[in-house]
């Protein structure tokens, strides 16, 4: 009999065939499921939906930890009305009731969470149309190694508490978040897919808003800027990015202002937090925050200096983040396409321009690695070699210029030629 020293959620009510999913597993129930046992300590994320793409998906966040006596033990209930699983209080009759039926459980019902993701990997593999050989040798490792770990090694209990509505407001429970699919932030209500700004409103509850950190690409420069300075933190949006640091360490729930290196931490703690929660509940406003984030990473060139081994993390993030994209049904991004993958191509072709332009040599190495890893798995090109602008020979001998879309973004021509004004 494993032992029930590892946490332990159990699971009441859930209608067979309903989804459900534990971090990057998911699977539809049997009629025999009760939960999950013998699940490592730290952070996990618990989603379910009625249907695994037509629901809504709701979630939580618990924050598990390993005892030498008994298990922590989180019970989930399935709310029949609101088709979803609600976290029942660890004072309450309904888990002092599970708590003495946990040794009928442990040998029928309970399955353990690495056999899980073990069985859940292989078949994924079975499915996969990607082959062996366009897969990283370190990728190949499912059946020994979860990449969980990886993908939330920034993400914080300080971070959750900031971003997502605690499920409970008791001191003695377990710590919990929840969200859903329509969760928001403010800044994005407006652009729900299939929603207008009222249907938004009447639709999102205050536990639903996601409290994000505000970005806003438009001004990346601070209110006293004038002229030129304005210019210079448009196209170099290091001072932004030490201002979302700035407004992070000094946001939270109940907690004081935190050092600088803790809340650019965190930062990469959202940027993990919203690929995550794309991966797992679909969730578009987690989608534009999590480009938003890389916008700002990736287009600040002096900080490419000045926090160097910074920047090589968010490209480790991206690339742990990137080898997961196929994990979903026909993968979160178009990543063979190019058009489908443009404003990544484009966003890495920003950074690699500003790599050469300063002496990153780290940085430098970990942009190699990842493009030479995209050019690997998807046959990306390396556009360092490609020929953006020239004359080509027709069949009939005519003479024609040919140019790649954007070349005149990058020579400062036509355009985005640069413009005088007198003041």
């Amino acid at each position: 009999m494993p032992s029930l020293q590892n946490p332990t959620i159990i699971v009441r009510d859930l209608p067979p065939k309903t989804f459900i999913g534990i971090n990057l597993t998911s699977f539809n129930s049997s009629p025999n499921f009760h939960g999950i046992n013998n699940i490592p300590s730290g952070l996990h994320f618990v989603y379910s939906g009625t249907d695994a793409s037509l629901s809504i998906r709701h979630g939580h966040w618990l924050s598990l930890e390993q005892t030498s006596t008994t298990p922590q033990i989180h019970i989930l209930q399935w709310n029949t009305d609101l088709e979803h699983l609600d976290l029942i209080l660890p004072d309450s009759q309904t888990s002092h009731d599970v708590v003495r039926s946990l040794p009928n459980l442990q040998r029928k019902g309970l399955v353990d969470y690495t056999a899980l993701r073990a069985a859940s990997a292989n078949l994924q593999a079975d499915q996969s149309n990607i082959s062996s050989t366009a897969r990283d040798a370190s990728e190949d490792d499912e059946d020994n190694d979860d990449p969980w770990p990886r993908l939330t090694n920034h993400v914080s209990p300080r971070l959750l508490a900031r971003v997502l509505t605690p499920t409970t407001s008791s001191d003695t429970s377990p710590q919990s978040w929840s969200l859903t699919s329509i969760s928001c932030a403010p800044s994005d209500t407006e652009h729900i897919p299939g929603l207008t700004a009222t249907e938004t409103s009447s639709v999102l509850s205050p536990s639903a808003t996601l409290n994000l950190v505000p970005i806003d690409l438009k001004q990346t420069w601070p209110d006293s800027a004038v002229g030129r300075d304005r210019t210079d933190k448009a196209r170099d949006r290091s001072w932004y990015l030490g201002h979302l640091i700035t407004v992070i360490g000094a946001a939270g729930h109940g907690s004081e202002e935190v050092a600088q290196q803790v809340a650019a931490r965190e930062l990469l703690g959202e940027l993990q937090f919203c690929f995550l929660m794309v991966l797992t509940l679909a969730n578009y406003s987690c989608l534009e925050q999590w480009k938003r984030i890389l916008s700002v990473l990736f287009t600040s060139r002096s900080a490419l200096t000045a926090a160097e081994a910074y920047l090589v993390e968010a490209i480790k993030v991206l690339r742990e983040q990137l080898a997961r994209v196929e994990d979903v049904e026909g993968g979160l991004f178009e990543m063979a396409d190019e058009m489908g993958s443009k404003w990544l191509r484009q966003l890495l072709k920003t950074l690699r321009g500003n790599v050469e332009e300063v002496e990153a040599q780290e940085v430098k190495k970990g942009l190699e690695e990842l493009e030479a890893w995209l050019g690997e798995r998807y046959g990306w090109e390396d556009e360092k070699n490609l020929l953006r602008r020239g004359m080509v020979q027709l069949e009939d001998g005519e003479m024609v210029e040919v140019q790649v879309d954007g070349w005149d973004e990058d020579e400062e021509a036509g355009e985005y030629a640069p413009v005088v004004v007198e003041m």
